[in-house]
């Protein structure tokens, strides 16, 4: 649960040292004195889609399992995350970012499962909201370092070898690493799901993910 809460921090938060730089890099006509409202764009984005679907979240866990919203949230999560380092323009990276955050369900569904796992143990259900809440902190320092860190590689580090080997496509979308790594970051957190976090849902109350209306 810690590394799925890191994932989400690092996806809320890393692109804010590079949103104003990929403002202008989408907009010709952006500036640096221009480029802050762009980029406070780019950023609300995500909170924007959370706000419009969290409820809806919280639903679908009540119905499908945590684990089942947790690794859907975390897949949808990596997609967006590719798309928006591969978008063509401004509007299109509001489009991606807007979905990172209506795919994001994350917050609340481990909430609830750190509370059930709990089984009503207040001393176990408070050291593990203080290790799950801690990882959200110890994000909030790093996850803002490596988003500036792995943007625009061409500009910062010209002389690097893997920077030389792949220089056109790092110039064509110099905003693609950050995202990879939050990709990464989301598949880690689908195995350990997967592997290590028990469904905390009663199977009564469960329906199969097969019955997800078309």
């Amino acid at each position: 649960l810690s590394i799925t809460i890191l994932a989400h921090s690092y996806l809320l938060i890393s692109v804010f040292p590079y949103s104003g730089y990929m403002a202008m890099d989408l907009i010709p006509s952006v500036t640096a004195d221009t480029a802050g409202s762009y980029a406070g764009f780019i950023a609300a984005a995500f909170m924007l889609g959370r706000a419009v679907i969290s409820v809806s979240w919280g639903k679908w866990a009540d119905i499908y399992g945590r684990t089942t919203v947790m690794i859907m949230s975390l897949a949808l999560s990596a997609l967006f995350s590719l798309l928006f380092g591969l978008a063509p323009s401004f509007a299109w990276a509001i489009v991606f970012r807007t979905c990172l955050g209506l795919s994001n369900g994350l917050v609340g569904t481990i909430r609830t499962t750190i509370t059930e796992i709990a089984q009503g143990d207040q001393k176990l259900e408070t050291r593990g909201m203080g290790i799950v809440m801690g990882m959200w902190g110890f994000a909030f320092i790093f996850s803002p370092a490596l988003g500036g860190a792995l943007a625009e590689p061409v500009k910062q580090y010209p002389s690097n070898i893997f920077v030389h080997e792949y220089h056109d496509f790092l110039s064509m979308f110099p905003f693609i690493l950050p995202n990879l790594l939050a990709i990464l970051f989301c598949l880690i957190g689908i195995f350990f799901v997967y592997m290590f976090v028990p469904e905390t849902l009663h199977s009564s109350k469960r329906r199969s993910y097969k019955m997800i209306p078309q």
